[in-house]
């Protein structure tokens, strides 16, 4: 025969268990060193609108963005992506033909240029002031892109995250590419910048002589980015 716990003992144990849950309260509310209920530094809520083109030869003219040309939006992390058409396009003549797309700060567009040209991706920063160039590894392969992620902190400046895109044989236009390579580019809201050139701009580029390195047969290639906040 079991006998109940005496009364007085319940009473102990019970203010044993309370004060034993008032010291542990505040532990169990505290947050770990660093976290924040909201995200740091979270960007801004505004459409990029993010304008290509595709510059050849020496001179200034735009050899544009041809009618293979195309624009995907790439939803979050998931594999899908989505066809939209560049938001407006302008013709200054036969040739010339700037591609405009509006994306949300912060997320990824691909933009498939149709290129005959391989392509190198290349980094820009600021130094002191000024625009520098670096060359980078990152190849563009002919009739495909980039991936470009556009990063708006406020201010006149702005961050492009670049990636190759490849093409896959019996897919139509060019997926982002399984490989993690990829650059970065610094630039001023408004401004051209250079993301992109073929081996003979780089070379003509290097060399100072307009034409230098085009022995090949063809035209040197450099693709230019402008972005602004709408």
């Amino acid at each position: 025969m079991t006998h109940a716990p005496h009364p007085s003992r319940l009473s102990f144990l019970m203010r044993f268990f309370l004060a034993f849950l008032t010291l542990l309260g505040p532990a169990l509310h505290a947050q770990p060193a660093g976290y924040s209920n909201t995200n740091p530094d979270p960007l801004p809520m505004r459409n990029l609108q993010i304008e290509v083109r595709q510059v050849r030869g020496g001179s200034q003219a735009q050899g544009m963005v041809g009618a293979q040309g195309g624009v995907l939006l790439q939803p979050g992390h998931s594999g899908a992506t989505v066809n939209i058409t560049a938001q407006s396009s302008q013709r200054s003549d036969a040739r010339d033909l700037v591609q405009r797309v509006l994306v949300l700060n912060g997320r990824p567009v691909a933009i498939n240029l149709g290129n005959t040209t391989p392509l190198r991706l290349t980094q820009a920063f600021v130094q002191n002031g000024v625009l520098r160039y670096v060359g980078s590894t990152v190849l563009i392969d002919t009739n495909s892109g980039f991936s470009a992620r556009p990063v708006w902190r406020g201010g006149s400046s702005a961050e492009l995250e670049l990636a190759a895109m490849q093409s896959r044989p019996g897919t139509a236009g060019a997926v982002p590419s399984s490989s993690s390579a990829s650059t970065s580019v610094a630039l001023v809201l408004g401004e051209w910048v250079t993301v992109a050139q073929s081996d003979d701009a780089a070379t003509a580029n290097s060399s100072g002589v307009a034409g230098a390195g085009q022995t090949s047969g063809q035209e040197a290639l450099t693709v230019e980015v402008r972005i602004s906040v709408r």
